[in-house]
């Protein structure tokens, strides 16, 4: 599996860089360049081009020198392209929000989907169990049941006597106040 850097922008969504080797670069060195609208890259590889057919003459040792020089200059953008594609895209206001690893770009987004799906059920879990508590401390009486917070962590008061009226010490005086105020 591969890694990604998951960026997103506020108005042009979400997109995916691979980390590390890209193949089409490899192959594709110039279309690559203008598919991912890198204009200046592209126009550097088109000048390479030109220039290179203009100044190395046309003789074996010509095309010997040529062919070494775009192996050379497609290993390059191979290795480097999805790293300077990632800076163009945070130039263009885009930010790094994780890494993640997949097979692909449209895995990389679903998992990094998947992971912000549950950070946010995480979040909100935590606050409804906080406002819930906060409710409990507030409310200064409860009405003698566990809470989900209370059975979860063990922390049952056993205030709840067998008729469940909630007399805990009391005695079963003072009708279900369960603060443990006696009222006599």
């Amino acid at each position: 599996m591969a890694s990604f850097r998951i960026l997103t922008h506020p108005e042009h969504g979400t997109r995916a860089v691979k980390i590390g080797w890209s193949w089409p670069a490899f192959f594709f060195g110039l279309f690559w360049a203008l598919y991912k609208r890198m204009w200046l890259l592209a126009a550097s590889l088109f000048g390479f081009i030109v220039l290179s057919s203009v100044f190395i003459p046309a003789t074996m040792e010509g095309q010997l020198i040529s062919n070494v020089l775009f192996l050379g200059l497609n290993l390059t953008i191979s290795m480097k392209g999805n790293q300077w594609y990632a800076s163009l895209l945070e130039t263009q206001g885009y930010q790094e929000q994780a890494q993640v690893s997949a097979r692909n770009p449209d895995d990389a987004l679903a998992v990094h989907a998947n992971s912000q799906k549950a950070s946010a059920a995480d979040i909100r879990d935590h606050e409804q169990a906080a406002h819930s508590q906060d409710q409990d401390l507030v409310g200064g009486q409860r009405d003698g049941r566990e809470t989900e917070r209370e059975r979860k962590d063990g922390r049952h008061d056993g205030d709840d006597d067998e008729n469940g009226d909630g007399g805990g010490d009391a005695g079963g005086k003072g009708g279900g106040n369960t603060s443990g105020t006696f009222i006599g």
